[in-house]
């Protein structure tokens, strides 16, 4: 078992520093928006300034989840399928309008996918293993595997989590290359993973990037870990189909309330764990990500009573 010590979430929900965000679940609109914390508690107004929405979700995701466990982590790993947009956007039209021979490499730098693992690390002074994985949507179930490896190798408290931020040129490329079924989203979910006992865990996790039957898939991964789908307590899902095949007691298509962004499912973990934690009969909750044809990840997350 792999232990949640601490959870800090920015979404479209009012999710930070809520003690239940199960229970406050509100379906989103076309025009919703994040629901940011003061930023300013967690970092200094001269460096708020120079950081983009993305870098200020998961540095204050951090630090919150930092200041639950009161003590430093042993390594930090950051998943993020399109990474600092803002900057990228930002760093693309200044090559492209630029009329000087020589640009300043500060908006490429923040432009990287590892900026936020990078920031993070700067904002915790913290000099451990730093990973970033981009994998699509994918890319934090990968980090959340890189994290139980860490755990798995005698490291006692890890960061782990994911970050992704829209710009209004991802408008432009629905439908063509991103589902229009759901409003375009941002959000950063962070956990502090221990082997220390604690009330709700990661039980285990899995991805395939060569799916070619989801509910098989999942069938299977049921049947690696000797569970059914009739003992899950709450199935959070990006499809539809999965809902109506099987027959969880409870489930809900978490885009519905976190938007589509690719990091999504690291919010719908936070649901999962607050959904055990305070409905104190339920065991298992299961979150199944598709958000990508032919990509598929599971997590299974328990209420460990032993």
């Amino acid at each position: 078992m792999y232990y949640i010590h601490a959870i800090a979430s920015i979404s479209h929900q009012d999710s930070f520093r809520n003690s239940n965000v199960y229970k406050s679940l509100t379906p989103l609109s076309d025009d919703s928006d994040v629901i940011s914390p003061d930023f300013k508690e967690f970092i200094p107004p001269a460096a708020l300034r120079r950081l983009s929405p993305v870098l200020r979700m998961g540095l204050a995701a951090s630090i919150e989840c930092r200041n639950q466990v009161a003590t430093d982590f042993d390594a930090i790993v950051v998943g993020t399928a399109l990474g600092c947009l803002k900057d990228t956007e930002k760093f693309l039209s200044t090559f492209l309008t630029s009329t000087s021979d020589f640009l300043s490499p500060t908006a490429f730098i923040q432009s990287t996918h590892n900026t936020i693992g990078g920031q993070i690390s700067l904002g915790l002074n913290n000099h451990a293993y730093n990973m970033t994985h981009t994998q699509n949507n994918l890319s934090f179930e990968v980090s959340l595997m890189d994290a139980i490896l860490c755990l798995n190798d005698g490291k006692k408290n890890v960061l782990i989590g994911a970050a992704d931020e829209k710009i209004d040129f991802l408008a432009t490329v629905q439908p063509d290359l991103i589902p229009n079924e759901f409003p375009l989203s941002s959000g950063a979910s962070f956990f502090a993973l221990s082997p220390a006992k604690s009330e709700i865990a990661i039980q285990a996790v899995s991805t395939n990037f060569n799916a070619t039957n989801l509910l098989e898939d999942i069938g299977t991964f049921l049947d690696v870990h000797d569970i059914s789908m009739e003992e899950i307590d709450l199935l959070l899902h990006s499809n539809d189909d999965i809902e109506a095949h099987f027959s969880p007691k409870e489930a809900i298509n978490y885009l519905d309330f976190t938007g589509f962004h690719y990091s999504a499912s690291s919010y719908a973990v936070h649901v999962a764990h607050d959904f055990l934690k305070y409905r104190h009969m339920a065991k298992y909750a299961l979150v199944v990500n598709d958000l990508c044809p032919g990509k598929v990840g599971i997590t299974l997350i328990t209420r460990d009573e032993a």
